[in-house]
């Protein structure tokens, strides 16, 4: 059994330093000369470092991107934002510039469709550890959970649970084919919470042989949106995925009660699941 009067303390330490993970999808940039630069690089020590410094040497400001390199491959992909306001070179040979770098095996620049902001409309289909993916903000999240319960009134409880715990258990066959089992099955799911924007778990207490399960949720991404407007909790969708990602993990059916929710005012949403049928 394992039971923590918080988090262990690595994860306490992550939700200290957390900071908002800014997607480098776009930005909106008034009066400002933005262009996206996509470099195919040699997968060596320093590639990046002779890029920005080149860049640098133009006036160009570095203003976000991502980079994409597994160690065994030979070539690496970085594509970035910039700032070329003050830029003292003419695009077309700065390019050349950048080409003639050693490191450097392929690179093109896109310029804005759009006045006063640049997207990235380069990059399609959106992944995250490989599997296709979709951003939706959490404003809409908010509308369309709204616009289910006064279709359905109570009966959309019903439909989120459902879909929550069908998407749990497939969260948790995913989990298991990576090789990874119980408590670190679930550490990785809790991890993947966090790097997808659902929430900040909080694991209070864990017990794989009933099974048992106590857990804190901050930020939850499905009662977020109507924080302090509900007299009773309302993580529908998340009780399901919690349901579906316990049996999928342990073999055995539970009950999941949520006891603290931020849509009544709570600081958090907390969950108790227990067992109560083995499934096979």
């Amino acid at each position: 059994m394992f039971i923590s009067q918080g988090l262990p303390l690595p994860w306490g330490m992550r939700r200290l330093i957390m900071r908002p993970h800014e997607l480098p999808c776009g930005i909106i940039a008034p009066n400002k000369k933005l262009a996206q630069f996509c470099f195919t690089l040699k997968n060596v020590p320093g590639a990046l470092a002779k890029i920005a410094s080149e860049m640098a040497r133009w006036h160009i400001n570095i203003l976000s991107g991502h980079i994409t390199a597994l160690p065994d491959e030979e070539f690496g992909y970085a594509t970035f934002f910039a700032d070329l306001t003050d830029l003292t070179v003419d695009t077309g040979a700065l390019i050349e510039k950048l080409r003639s770098l050693d490191v450097v095996e392929d690179v093109y620049m896109v310029e804005p469709e759009i006045p006063t902001m640049i997207v990235d409309v380069v990059h399609f289909p959106l992944k995250f550890l490989g599997e296709d993916s979709v951003i939706i903000d959490l404003r809409m999240v908010g509308h369309m959970f709204s616009r289910l319960f006064e279709v359905f009134e109570t009966g959309a409880s019903v439909i989120l649970y459902e879909m929550g715990y069908r998407a749990g258990k497939a969260a948790a066959d995913a989990i298991l084919k990576s090789g990874l089992e119980g408590l670190d099955a679930f550490k990785a799911i809790m991890a993947l919470s966090i790097a997808r924007g659902w929430c900040v778990p909080e694991l209070i207490e864990w017990d794989e042989r009933e099974p048992r399960l106590v857990i804190r949720l901050w930020d939850n991404f499905e009662c977020k949106p109507i924080a302090g407007q509900r007299n009773r909790p309302n993580s529908h969708l998340v009780r399901g995925l919690i349901a579906g990602i316990l049996e999928g993990l342990t073999g055995k059916k539970v009950k999941v009660k949520e006891t603290k929710c931020i849509a009544k005012g709570d600081d958090y949403c907390e969950f108790i699941a227990e067992g109560y049928e083995a499934t096979r």
